[in-house]
């Protein structure tokens, strides 16, 4: 939150050491930030970053700006911070230490469904809905929390935008029920890191080289298409200017 955010900023006026633990977008914004302020700063992550989240192509983009601005990247099977707030470090499972004046972890989410139990609904994790986010017909889950039908299954999307076009099917169908239309949501993302912008429409990650609509391969700005299999693709902006419905439109084009 801003309160967050204000400490960080008040933490970096010193330059100080910084360790990342978390190598999705959080993870790899808050990196690109804290080095932007002159600090060392070295992330932690399970696998390459942004690999799960964007796929190989566009994490690898991201990776080679990272490592250019001067990130030091750590794999590591898993990681656990510890120390108090004078000495922190994060203890590597292969065993080693990694000391730094300030920890910052973004090692993803858990839905909180905890308050649910005793309530007949899910309250160990996601909470399943249909495709109108309905768990039953009186009762509607939207958000990080809600797990809903997409072509890659039945999953969580904690996108803001998701959120929104959730919660506005799921109030259609509580006052009209089957009447009501399923949810028709196609995912948005956009980062700034490293000095690159992304905007992304389509279900991401997406795997293999893109087609370049414009731009090409090596660098410099680019538009970039992923055909699916199902017809539709994800379309990719990096660093180049384009209103996003007309991203939404390339989703839809002939491939």
């Amino acid at each position: 939150g801003l309160d967050d955010a204000l400490e960080l900023r008040a933490r970096l006026a010193d330059k100080p050491s910084v360790v990342v633990v978390g190598g999705g977008p959080l993870g790899m914004e808050i990196a690109s930030g804290c080095l932007a302020s002159g600090c060392a700063v070295t992330l932690v992550t399970q696998g390459p970053p942004l690999i799960l989240q964007l796929g190989p192509h566009l994490a690898e983009v991201f990776v080679r700006a990272a490592r250019e601005r001067g990130l030091t990247i750590v794999q590591t099977a898993a990681a656990r911070p510890e120390g108090d707030e004078g000495t922190p470090r994060v203890i590597l499972a292969e065993g080693g230490v990694l000391e730094a004046e300030v920890v910052l972890t973004a090692a993803g989410d858990v839905p909180n469904t905890e308050w649910l139990a005793g309530s007949g609904l899910p309250a160990g994790g996601p909470v399943p809905v249909d495709a109108r986010g309905l768990v039953r017909p009186d009762v509607a889950a939207v958000g990080d929390l809600a797990a809903f039908p997409t072509v890659r299954g039945v999953r969580r999307v904690p996108l803001w935008s998701s959120a929104i076009e959730q919660a506005k099917t799921a109030a259609r169908a509580l006052l009209r029920g089957t009447e009501a239309p399923p949810l028709d949501f196609q995912s948005y993302f956009w980062t700034e890191q490293f000095g690159l912008s992304l905007k992304a429409v389509g279900d991401l990650p997406v795997e293999g080289p893109p087609e370049y609509v414009d731009g090409e391969p090596g660098g410099g700005p680019a538009l970039m298409r992923w055909p699916g299999a199902d017809g539709a693709a994800v379309a990719a902006a990096l660093d180049y200017r384009i209103p996003v419905p007309r991203l939404r439109r390339m989703t839809k084009a002939a491939a």
